[in-house]
């Protein structure tokens, strides 16, 4: 699964698939953004690790 970017009624975020936690982020702001798009990414490195295969 791919880490999406989206929006919703909350705000901007990132999401690993559509079932993932989503990490929102400040719009406009690179930093936020960028760190919001680490914490997906640390999710599915996690994920992998606890044997996840697909």
């Amino acid at each position: 699964m791919p880490i999406r970017r989206s929006k919703d009624s909350k705000g901007p975020f990132y999401q690993w698939g559509k079932t993932g936690k989503k990490y929102y982020y400040e719009a406009g702001n690179e930093r936020s953004r960028k760190a919001a798009k680490a914490k997906a990414e640390k999710q599915v490195r996690a994920a992998h690790a606890s044997g996840y295969e697909g």
